[in-house]
């Protein structure tokens, strides 16, 4: 068979086409990639010959959760199968879910692969669910994290059980085991408690982080390691999408062979057809295997985007986070944008308000905090990457589950399991380096659905990009390391083989997340001193002195920054060069705001009114003169540190007008500097140098920043309150309809029924 693309949408030799793609996917199963492109062109160019077919592709292709008729003896066949996965597992089982099940239950050590959509976590809800003790699944975002937490809490209505993202013990009155989601980070709490909870599963999903090549990867390594010894008699699961040998797993983890299994399945469960795109918006047609559906491309008759846009489907336009950032794909996208009027929804409405309220931004053009992002939902066009606050981006995905998302403008931050299908997934980029981030983005082309219908999608790929090279992608899947990045003899910076070190050797704190080495450092006698000094800025009497007299008093706020700045720059060991110093200080500036209590909100409202002058522009307006002359005001944007060769830089460059500071920008920039500086590294550091201050000196000025720096607070209520996952916006809302709360469990006023549904969904699970 040839030029099978043009044969199927010129209407010819359909008889033998089907025959050959019926007697593949009998045969083998829905594995080939082609296979699958030739069924979504007829089902596509030749509906009503697909339709006589239909049910028998379906029964082949093992998809037994839809409702099919079974007309022929093959079909009866697999019908019969079907009848044996249903009686067996009660469930209506796909093939490959049914053997995932029983890989998982006859090992303590299973590892597969499995592409996108082919039904793996709702295997994995099942077996979590099914589970009769503490169960840990680990991933590798956060946004993967409330995923989880959304599906498992539909799943699970048993009081009994606590579903949590994070590792504590709590709830204890009600609850009788947990399921905790966390990221490898996260996961290290477990250790400090581990005589708390009798965990028998582990699933780590998305576990070819294993293989990066960073302290990331090192530390996943270290956590199954952790994990094995702590529990030993736990099973473990890992999961991973397009991987070749998922069987490195148990030997790099050395698992026991006789109890371990791996299999990689490429059985898929939707089809996709492949177009690339010109500089006129023209699209062409084109096949994975050239010499099956043709050398040539073959020009589309329709544009599957505008197409898909009008039908109120949904489009995924993977760009550079820099398009996003400069606002340049506004207007490389116009043409589709376009498209999309403001939806008239209650619904959209609440959305709208939950964003608005704990970003800050607002809605209305040419006005201070005008939020384009929050703007542009009310048209179903949703941003997402990986500086988007968390509760945003959980906004957002929501909003995108419920339909309302036409156009999706992301980065590759959806490539890792994030259940959000699209009908049509343009590729802006092709990453050659990160070939399994661009197969994991192609997954998303297609949804799954449980209609009796074959279910396929569009990928579609811009002129910039090489099809030869989108080939190669497509055909190629990911080797992972066999050996294990903690016994590899690999040197990198000093900061990883520390912390390589301390994993092996176990002189890593659990209790303090800091080496041994580290913690000999901050608790060293010249440390005294600049503790002691940081604290005589900011108590007075033991208690806090308002942030209004910090402000006041320049030379005590440089002071203090200073202090702060040595501090770290003990524990690192060094001077630090002016640019980590200029990051170093804004991260403290926002740090000293959280611990006044500052919500996120506060903080990108005060760095916004600073770098966008927006007092001064007030009294110029008032005075009828015009602001065009105000420039931005310098603001160093986040960048990881320590970095010897970092360079200072500006979050807005030099000559931006102040009325043009674009507020979604100080939005996703303060993010990264709590969630990505403060919260996984400095945090850390300067809790322990407190507390173990604190334990030296019995200072309980100490102790309070020490809490302060690790919740945000020294109240023992509402750190009880962060403890079950309240954020601080919940706790503004909620404080005043909670009765008490403590390890055992809270309890609510009878007021907590007056409160909106949306504003209560972080403690529905308790009430």
């Amino acid at each position: 068979m040839n030029d099978l693309i043009k044969k199927i949408i010129e209407g010819s030799d359909l008889d033998k086409v089907f025959a050959y793609v019926l007697d593949n996917i009998y045969k083998s199963g829905p594995v080939s990639v082609t296979d699958m492109e030739i069924l979504s062109y007829l089902a596509l160019y030749q509906p009503e010959i697909f339709a006589q077919h239909k049910d028998s592709v379906l029964n082949y292709m093992g998809i037994f959760y839809k409702e099919l008729s079974r007309q022929t003896l093959k079909d009866v066949v697999f019908g019969q199968y079907r009848k044996y996965i249903k009686d067996t597992f009660h469930k209506d089982y796909t093939p490959v879910q049914a053997n995932i099940v029983k890989g998982i239950d006859a090992n303590r050590c299973f590892s597969f692969s499995a592409p996108t959509s082919t039904g793996k976590s709702f295997v994995f809800m099942d077996r979590i669910t099914e589970s009769q003790h503490d169960v840990v699944v680990v991933v590798p975002s956060r946004a993967l994290i409330n995923e989880y937490y959304l599906k498992l809490c539909e799943f699970i209505n048993d009081k009994t059980v606590n579903v949590l993202t994070f590792i504590d013990k709590i709830n204890t009155s009600v609850a009788k085991r947990n399921i905790f989601i966390v990221t490898p980070e996260r996961c290290r709490e477990l250790f400090r408690q581990k005589e708390n909870f009798i965990v028998d599963l582990f699933l780590f999903d998305e576990a070819q982080l294993s293989n990066e090549d960073s302290k990331r990867g090192l530390y996943f390594d270290s956590i199954v390691r952790r994990c094995q010894k702590a529990y030993p008699n736990a099973k473990f699961v890992f999961a991973h999408p397009f991987v070749q040998n998922p069987d490195s797993q148990i030997q790099k983890n050395h698992f026991d062979v006789e109890v371990s299994s791996s299999i990689q399945y490429k059985q898929k469960n939707v089809g996709q057809i492949f177009l690339s795109i010109d500089d006129n918006w023209n699209f062409y047609h084109f096949g994975i295997e050239k010499s099956i559906m043709g050398n040539r491309k073959f020009q589309c008759d329709f544009d599957p985007i505008m197409e898909t846009i009008k039908r109120e489907g949904s489009v995924l336009f993977y760009i550079s986070k820099a398009k996003i950032y400069n606002r340049s794909f506004l207007n490389q996208f116009s043409r589709y944008i376009n498209l999309c009027k403001e939806i008239a929804s209650e619904k959209i409405d609440v959305y709208i308000k939950q964003l608005k309220q704990y970003t800050g931004g607002d809605t209305i053009a040419n006005k201070n905090y005008y939020s384009q992002m929050i703007a542009l939902m009310k048209r179903g066009i949703v941003i997402h990457h990986g500086s988007l606050p968390l509760q945003t981006r959980i906004i957002i995905e929501q909003f995108t589950r419920a339909g309302f998302c036409r156009i999706c403008f992301a980065t590759s931050t959806l490539e890792q399991g994030i259940n959000m299908p699209f009908d049509v997934v343009y590729l802006d980029r092709l990453e050659k380096s990160k070939p399994l981030s661009v197969k994991n983005l192609i997954g998303r082309a297609g949804r799954s659905t449980e209609k009796s219908e074959f279910d396929y999608g569009f990928v579609v790929i811009s002129t910039s990009n090489n099809i030869s090279n989108f080939r190669n992608i497509m055909i190629q899947d990911e080797v992972l390391e066999n050996v294990s990045a903690l016994e590899k003899n690999e040197q990198h910076d000093d900061d990883y083989n520390e912390f390589k070190d301390a994993i092996i050797n176990d002189t890593f704190s659990d209790e303090y997340n800091l080496t041994e080495k580290e913690l000999s450092i901050l608790t060293a006698d010249n440390i005294n001193r600049l503790i002691e000094a940081i604290l005589n800025s900011i108590f007075r009497n033991n208690q806090l002195i308002p942030l209004a007299d910090i402000n006041a008093d320049d030379y005590c706020r440089l002071q203090l920054y200073e202090n702060f700045n040595n501090l770290y720059s003990t524990h690192l060991g060094r001077a630090l060069i002016d640019a980590e110093k200029y990051v170093l200080n804004t991260a403290i500036k926002i740090m000293i705001w959280r611990v006044y209590g500052k919500t996120f909100k506060n903080i990108c409202w005060y760095r916004y009114s600073y770098v966008s002058q927006s007092h001064e522009r007030e009294k110029l307006e008032r005075l009828g003169r015009k602001t065009d002359s105000l420039n931005a005001k310098f603001m160093t944007g986040f960048h990881d540190i320590p970095d010897k060769n970092l360079r200072a830089f500006g979050l807005f460059p030099e000559g931006t007008k102040a009325k043009d500071v674009d507020y979604d920008l100080v939005m996703y920039d303060t993010y990264d500097y709590i969630d990505k500086l403060i919260g996984f590294k400095l945090s850390d550091v300067f809790y322990a140098a407190f507390f173990k201050y604190y334990e030296r000196k019995n200072d309980l000025r100490a102790f309070k920043l020490a809490k302060y720096i690790k919740y945000g607070t020294d109240d023992e209520r509402h750190i009880w309150m962060l403890r079950y996952g309240l954020s601080f916006e919940d706790i503004e809302i909620l404080d005043e309809h909670i009765d008490r709360i403590n390890s055992e469990a809270i309890i609510f006023k009878d007021s907590i029924n007056n409160v909106p549904n949306e504003l209560k969904s972080s403690v529905v699970r308790f009430l």
